[in-house]
This record gives C-alpha cells, structure tokens and sequence, in this order.
C-alpha cells in the first residue's frame, strides 16, 4: 500500500521505540522497505509529545498484561507533512488496537476515493429497488483483527430522479445508511456523506437537499476483535425515497451484505 501513497505524492517512513535488530528482523518478515526510525529509548518519540504514559491503562482495556519493555511506546498516529517538514495535519487512532487499513488510510490522506477496480481488493454485492441501484464494498479482500477499513456504499439513481438528503422535514425519507448486523465488536460510523445539492419543490417554500446520479457514501468499520474470529458478515440497510419533477414513489428500503474472510496472521 505505501506504493500508492508514494503514487499520490506521499513518502512513507516510520518511527518506533523497537531497537535496530528487532525492526531489521520485522522489517525482513514483512518485506517493509521503507525507511523505519529505531527511536530507541523514545527521544523522538518524548519531544513530539506523543509518548503513551498511561499504557497499563490502555492495556487494561484489553485484558493485556504490559511488559517492562513495552514503555516508552507511543500513541498510534499519523502525521502529515508538507514539503518543508512541517506538519500540515495529525490522524490520531483511538487506541492501539484500533488502526487504519492502508486503502482507507489513503483515502484519507487524499481526500477522494482510492481505486476501487485493482483486482483482489474489494468484496460487493448489488441489491436493486424501484429506479435505485446499490452496491457496497469493503475496501480489502481480508481483515485483521482491531483493524479499521472503509465500508464503501455507491448509490446509482437514474436520470430524471432523485432521493433526498439526509436532513429532510416530517414527511420526507431522507437517504439512510445503516449497519443493521454484525458481530460484536465490529462497529461502524459515522458515514462520511457527499454533499447534496439543494432541491426545491415547485409551489412550496421549502428548500430541501437531494442526490442525483451516483452517491458514494463511505462508513468507517472497526474490527474489534480477537484473531480467531474468521469470516466477518455485515448485514446494511439503505432507506430512500426516490422523486421526480412530478411525483415521488414510496419510501424504500434495501439490504446488503458484505462477507469479508479474515486475512492471515503474519
């Protein structure tokens, strides 16, 4: 994944508290070939002021016992650097546990959908109601366990209609997306929604908001869980109420699902 990133203009390096030896050894498991900062004894890591001083706290969470040498580690996070070194933007996960998939990480980063034809990186089922079409996606083939991915819902309406946005007055259905089933520990949101355009209906005087064409909708999906848990399935409900010019068809609803196998172990 970090090729994309360096495609998208970004170079990729890291910084840990783990000594030479240890990240030689990760890095050649791994075959990692970016640069890997052996920041040991945390200098670097005290004076961005992201040590994790309350890691039994933050174990504990977990159930995790915390080892002597496992202090000095720091929070998750990622820093976003412009050309100058300066630090233009800081993602900082929830916990340790919890970390951004590398296809949702560069979404992030870029501010736009990462690709979603190259093979073998997403798992989708189409479902259709009225003059409404939807697919959804996992943006990975796998997941692993306390992983963060982004759970892609494209929404195709056909020409001449639309659906209302999601902040609509009593009377109007507004787009909806929810994750009706999934394991425990595997939760969503909230969606991160395209802007709508506003839509006036003729003869009232109500401004509302409404999409046309195709919507992408994308819902952050944290796998907490235990490695062991093997195929994850998400159940996800969308609610609309499709209009035209002229009239405007009952609310509707469709159900997706999305099956994503767990990745292995490395």
């Amino acid at each position: 994944m970090h090729q994309e990133l360096e495609r998208a203009g970004y170079a990729v390096f890291a910084i840990t508290y783990d000594r030479q030896v240890d990240l030689k050894a990760f890095a050649d498991k791994l075959g990692i070939d970016y640069p890997i900062l052996s920041d040991e004894g945390s200098r670097v890591i005290r004076e961005l002021g992201i040590l994790d001083e309350d890691l039994e706290v933050h174990h504990a969470r977990f159930a995790v016992p915390t080892r002597p040498e496992q202090h000095g580690v720091a929070y998750p996070m990622t820093f976003v650097l412009d050309e100058t070194g300066r630090i233009e933007r800081k993602i900082v996960e929830e916990n340790y546990r919890s970390r951004y998939g590398g296809r949702f990480l560069l979404e992030e980063l870029t501010r736009g959908p990462a690709a979603r034809n190259t093979p073998g990186t997403e798992t989708s089922t189409t479902a259709s109601r009225a003059i409404v079409s939807a697919r959804a996606w996992l943006d990975s083939p796998t997941y692993f366990a306390y992983q963060r991915l982004g759970l892609h819902v494209e929404v195709t309406i056909q020409p001449g209609w639309h659906v209302y946005g999601r902040e609509v007055p009593a009377g109007y259905s507004g787009l909806r997306i929810e994750l009706q089933s999934a394991p425990p520990g595997v939760r969503s949101g909230p969606p991160r929604w395209p802007d709508a355009k506003p839509f006036r209906v003729e003869g009232l005087d109500q401004e509302l908001s409404a999409y046309e064409g195709t919507v992408r909708i994308t819902d952050p999906v944290d796998f907490v869980v235990n490695r062991g848990s093997g195929p994850v399935r998400l159940e996800i409900s969308l609610g609309f109420q499709v209009c035209s010019d002229r009239e405007c068809l009952p609310p509707a609803t469709v159900s997706l699902s999305v099956t994503v196998p767990e990745g292995p172990v490395p």
